[in-house]
């Protein structure tokens, strides 16, 4: 089972590598407007904050099976942040 160190970590990276990436497709297409990347930052950004907010706030910390429930539904909104990107295409 994932550690809440090593899921905050990982919430990090991909945040940062998704905005990262919004950052140079708002770059690279300059000409374009960018209503629909901003958005996806925002969403982004706003999910992470609700993500960490969710492994740091855990209510049931002894009972293991509702922990590892909750941890697998954190690493699946996780791997659902990726989806956030279709926006900007």
């Amino acid at each position: 089972m994932a550690n809440r160190r090593n899921l905050k970590k990982s919430v990090n990276n991909l945040t940062f590598e998704l905005v990262s990436e919004c950052l140079t497709y708002k770059h690279f297409h300059q000409d374009k407007k960018h209503e629909k990347t901003d958005i996806a930052m925002e969403s982004l950004i706003s999910k992470r904050n609700e993500l960490i907010y969710k492994i740091n706030h855990v209510t049931e910390k002894e009972d293991y099976k509702k922990l590892r429930s909750l941890y697998r539904e954190v690493i699946k909104e996780l791997n659902d942040m990726v989806l956030i990107m279709e926006k900007i295409g």
